[in-house]
């Protein structure tokens, strides 16, 4: 394999996510040449639908070029959960995939006692702005306490690894203790306090890291010659540091940040492409603002959603109107954040094309970019120019 990569991409959702980055990164997997899908932020509580043309998945864990034989690595700036790893991947396998997966050792990674701490708060205090999959949590105790990366704890004793993972439990019980009340409470301490939890999500990690993924860090990056980073989330969801905004964002950086920085510190005179994600409408799955709001019909009846439905933790899939001004000004500042080691490229992909028409004004935008990109659906026809 190359030193020098032959196409750098970089796939960014300009919206509150659900654009259709699923769709793009699979796209521009399609080489003749190995692969590399790189996920740079956030967890498995993204979404990526893809589709081969035999079947679809969403993806969570793995690159959503994943079907055209694209490896992945996880950046050290994901979240990784062993227990959602280990069922992504045998689903794979069922469907006649099985992945190529690196993990970088810095990962910070999700038990199953921040899930419990995330879906039984949403259940006490009745919003939707999540996803259940306990990201926020999992960020928390890692800013708040010694925590340690996936690497790290894969170097401890078996002993250690009991004791480190029962100081997480303990915690989190205390927190249930405090936090929730009445058979909500009762419900989770009862799950959480499990031994056969415990080792079950021992056994995961040693799985996931000793079988199945290989621990490696950014010198992949310079093994493969193409590479596509994979964003999750997007833009109006970037991590603010705003206690109000906050609440409907997500720990991660969603734009270009965590890309750039891998780019720039590994290479130097490439050419760097970095596509924005839209459909030619907006969508919000879960509590928060989402401007010229509407009802699904409004825009148009042909609308169909198949991977946001509605769920216990995010509520009802929303819609609104697009707003092409202001997308048009959150890409451009998103962009303007890239380093100058690179020749850096931007371009806009405008997907679900054939559900609703992309107006004369967000076309018009969309000649701006360096390239655009128009898609259908699943699998649909693309055109590029």
């Amino acid at each position: 394999m190359n030193n020098t990569p032959k196409s750098i991409n970089i796939i960014i959702g300009a919206n509150a996510g659900d654009e259709g980055k699923g769709n793009v990164t699979n796209l521009f997997c399609m080489k003749e040449e190995p692969v590399l899908g790189i996920l740079t932020n956030g967890g498995p509580q993204r979404g990526h639908t893809a589709w081969n043309g035999k079947v679809r998945h969403v993806f969570g864990h793995f690159c959503a070029g994943t079907l055209t034989g694209a490896a992945t690595w996880l950046a050290p700036s994901y979240m990784v959960n062993p227990m959602q790893f280990i069922r992504e991947y045998e689903e794979l396998l069922t469907i006649g995939t099985k992945p190529r997966v690196y993990i970088d050792p810095r990962c910070r990674f999700t038990t199953p006692w921040d899930m419990m701490l995330n879906q039984g708060s949403r259940q006490m205090d009745g919003t939707h702005h999540t996803c259940g999959m306990g990201i926020w949590e999992t960020y928390q105790r890692y800013a708040d306490t010694n925590a340690l990366p996936i690497g790290d704890y894969l170097t401890l004793t078996e002993t250690e690894k009991v004791r480190y993972l029962v100081g997480i439990r303990d915690r989190a019980l205390l927190r249930m203790k405090e936090e929730m009340s009445g058979s909500t409470v009762t419900k989770w301490l009862s799950t959480a306090k499990s031994r056969a939890l415990l080792f079950r999500f021992m056994a995961d990690i040693e799985d996931m890291c000793k079988m199945k993924a290989v621990l490696i860090g950014e010198e992949i990056l310079h093994m493969y010659p193409h590479l596509v980073f994979e964003n999750g989330q997007g833009l109006l969801l970037d991590w603010s540091d705003d206690e109000e905004e906050a609440v409907y964002t997500t720990p991660s950086r969603t734009g270009i940040f965590e890309a750039d920085k891998l780019i720039e510190r590994n290479f130097t005179g490439q050419t760097v492409q970095a596509c924005y994600v839209t459909r030619t409408y907006l969508t919000r799955h879960g509590d928060g603002p989402l401007g010229f709001e509407c009802h699904r019909e409004e825009l148009d009846p042909r609308i169909r959603e198949t991977t946001n439905v509605t769920n216990p933790f995010q509520g009802h899939f929303r819609y609104g109107k697009m707003n092409t001004e202001a997308l048009d000004a959150r890409i451009r500042k998103d962009f303007a954040g890239h380093g100058q080691n690179n020749t850096w490229k931007l371009a806009l992909a405008i997907t679900h094309t054939d559900e609703y028409s992309p107006g004369e004004e967000l076309l018009q935008a969309s000649r701006t970019y360096d390239e655009r990109y128009l898609i259908g659906g699943v699998g649909r026809t693309t055109v590029r120019n």
